[in-house]
């Protein structure tokens, strides 16, 4: 397990000191036994919430709640419900708002669990200043590193800056022992990489934004071990879960490093968020996040492919206007998010109509992506999500969600790219008949 990264503060090429937390990583098979110890670096005080769930509290939750007063810490146990009868908790502005009242004044907070319970925590030790340690009962998702909630706000799926964990702790025996569609929603989760980085460099050549090469590359040598040997994560091989595990930590460091979630979402992941909304919408229960960003990445890959093809595009007026039908009780805040990015599709626009800025920017960009049939062989012979069907989500759905993620968020992405060329939304069926 790479842990160089973590606890460091280094001058960076970009220009940036980055002070990275956490400043530890714990991932041995006594990580619930040197909890206590993990605690005490982190705080002064003795009292703790502990945050688990049903499913996370037989994984690891109630050893936890049961082992910490016997070393003298004053434990608040805090089990989330489920909000309904076959439904996971979910990270809400409700459900926080419910954990405020509940939970009395303590020194530290330790989620148990995965992205929710994650960010639940994260979100709450940053409104009350504070420190936090997070026990990982599942290699499921890259933001246990990072300072980044991504909490749904009055239904919109959206973005909040926390801090990250002081440390992070997980055993080989409770990640093995997770359900392997945790496993695999990882997987996609981090595939997502593929996508996401070429974004977020495609705004810094647009728009000048903020880059680090340095954060894109952290995973690069461990990349080819999950990415071309995937089958050892559904053999359930130790060594394919620690590897896994691990790029996930890193990427989520790679977010703390950006100071945005930039490195490690892009378009892929307003597939996945579209499809959340969705469900608020109509109550169709959606899929696991990293499933769902997984078939968005194999989407977005060949979304990529097909607009830097084009030699001499004819870029096309943006649209300023959102499909209100569609968003129905959600087309207010979804319209004001969209009018953030309305300035930078015309910039980009304008800016890519000169000369041969154009052909640069396929230049600059062709380089870092991977083709589909890559990210789609990865997750097929892990046994992950890699079609519609494999979500619970027919073609329909999943075409509604391509037509309408870009509305979302003021991001800009490949999927706004693709509109500028006129390579959307002419090519949308035709790209989810062929991948999805």
């Amino acid at each position: 397990m790479r842990k160089d990264v973590f606890g460091r503060t280094w001058e960076c090429a970009c220009g940036k000191t980055h002070q990275i937390d956490p400043r530890e990583i714990v991932y041995a098979q006594d990580a619930l036994s040197q909890l206590p110890s993990i605690l005490a670096r982190a705080s002064d005080g003795r009292r703790v919430a502990v945050l688990m769930d049903q499913r996370t509290r037989q994984a690891a939750g109630e050893a936890i709640a049961r082992e910490l007063p016997r070393q003298g810490w004053q434990v608040t146990q805090v089990l989330i419900p489920d909000p309904a009868p076959g439904r996971s908790p979910i990270c809400d502005d409700l459900t926080k708002e419910t954990l405020e009242r509940k939970i009395p004044e303590v020194d530290l907070f330790l989620p148990v669990g995965g992205g929710v319970l994650s960010d639940l925590g994260k979100w709450l030790a940053g409104d009350r200043g504070r420190p936090f340690v997070c026990f990982a009962t599942a290699a499921s998702m890259n933001g246990y590193t990072s300072a980044n909630v991504a909490p749904t706000l009055n239904g919109i799926k959206s973005l909040v800056r926390g801090r990250p964990p002081v440390a992070v702790a997980s055993s080989p025996e409770v990640l093995a022992k997770a359900p392997y569609e945790l496993t695999a929603s990882g997987l996609g989760d981090i595939l997502a990489k593929s996508v996401s980085s070429v974004d977020w460099y495609l705004n810094h050549l647009l728009f000048g934004d903020y880059y680090c090469a340095a954060s894109v590359d952290l995973i690069a040598d461990i990349e080819p071990l999950y990415l071309e040997r995937s089958q050892d994560l559904l053999a359930r091989r130790p060594e394919a879960i620690e590897t896994l595990f691990q790029a996930l930590l890193l990427t989520g460091a790679a977010m703390t490093m950006a100071e945005t979630s930039a490195p490690s979402s892009g378009g892929e992941h307003l597939i996945s968020h579209c499809l959340d909304m969705m469900s608020s919408l109509d109550g169709v229960p959606h899929d696991l996040h990293g499933r769902q960003v997984g078939v968005g990445t194999i989407l977005m890959a060949e979304l990529y492919r097909r607009v830097l093809e084009l030699e001499s595009p004819g870029f096309q007026e943006p649209c300023t206007t959102v499909d209100v039908t569609f968003w129905g009780r959600f087309a207010g805040p979804v319209e004001e998010r969209y009018a953030e990015k309305i300035e930078r599709l015309e910039t980009a626009r304008d800016q890519l109509s000169q000369g041969n800025a154009w052909d640069d920017l396929r230049g600059e960009l062709k380089p870092m992506l991977r083709p589909p049939e890559q990210i789609q062989s990865c997750l097929k012979n892990a046994g992950a999500a890699w079609r519609a069907e494999h979500l619970g989500c027919n073609r329909e759905r999943l075409l509604a969600a391509f037509h309408h993620a870009h509305e979302i968020r003021s991001r800009f992405t490949i999927l706004d790219l693709a509109r500028l060329t006129g390579v959307l939304p002419a090519a949308v069926e035709e790209i989810i008949h062929g991948w999805a």
